[in-house]
């Protein structure tokens, strides 16, 4: 009793004044805990599941991220179907200039002949093959007319919704997995992480897009960045709003950044579609 007496103070103002060191303690244990680190959202999910984004020209925007991704991109299809076919066309090559120069020799009585003959007939035909081919002429500026202009063609379909990049997202400092894909109609883009995607929760998560690599380091990932603004929730699909200048050939690493800490969560590289 007598050591329990001398640690606390006898008087009202040594009273109050232990009083509020240890409220200060327990207020900067709290902030700590819930504000600066937040701990508690290691325990807590932010699932978000936002609609694709409107554009002006109406689509099924989870059709188009199931054809992209079906197709694959550029880069996977042109490694796939690029190496089989000159081998292929330089085999025919080959083989019918063999034929040509080897296997078939022109007879020389027969050339003859056929010299005379063609002559003949040319010079028998030729007001029948003038008309003919005035007659072929005005058949294909019909047509010509007929058919559709491909210029005008590719226009509409550059007004029209499509999936520019495929990226998939990967661990860095935290687990992260999930599709992120940009939709553009040539006036409107955004960046969409689909439903898969899926990471930890964190204090200050922001999404950016970076001119480095996805497994670049802290320092080569900020020197060049874009913010996109807040990570809407850890798990779930969500929309993010590409500014027009952005040249996402250069910007073409998607991260999870933690802006308090510096940490990247997870990180995608954006791959060209077709």
């Amino acid at each position: 009793m007598r050591f329990l007496s001398r640690l606390i103070p006898r008087s009202t103002g040594g009273r109050w004044a232990a009083g509020l060191g240890v409220a200060a303690v327990i207020g900067v244990g709290i902030y700590l805990v819930f504000f600066l680190f937040a701990f508690h959202l290691i325990f807590v999910d932010e699932v978000v599941d936002e609609e694709g984004p409107e554009f002006a020209v109406e689509a099924d925007i989870d059709e188009l991220i199931s054809e992209a991704l079906e197709a694959g991109p550029v880069a996977t299809t042109a490694a796939a179907s690029g190496s089989a076919e000159p081998a292929e066309d330089k085999e025919v090559t080959e083989q019918s200039m063999t034929v040509g120069e080897h296997d078939v020799e022109p007879d020389a009585s027969d050339g003859s002949d056929d010299a005379a003959g063609s002559t003949g007939s040319a010079e028998s035909d030729g007001s029948d093959g003038a008309a003919g081919s005035s007659e072929t002429e005005a058949v294909a500026e019909t047509e010509a007319a007929a058919e559709p202009d491909a210029s005008s063609g590719s226009s509409e379909e550059e007004q029209g919704v499509r999936v520019a990049y495929v990226g998939s997202f990967g661990p860095r400092s935290h687990p992260a997995e999930g599709t992120a894909v940009v939709l553009t109609d040539g006036t409107q883009t955004f960046l969409r992480f689909d439903d898969d995607f899926a990471t930890d929760n964190g204090p200050d998560l922001n999404v950016y897009l970076h001119t480095a690599g996805p497994d670049a380091s802290v320092d080569d990932l900020v020197g060049d960045f874009i913010d996109l603004g807040d990570l809407k929730g850890n798990i779930g699909a969500q929309n993010f709003v590409i500014p027009s200048d952005v040249d996402l050939d250069r910007y073409n690493t998607v991260s999870v950044w933690c802006v308090r800490f510096r940490v990247v969560f997870g990180t995608a590289a954006l791959a060209p579609m077709n």
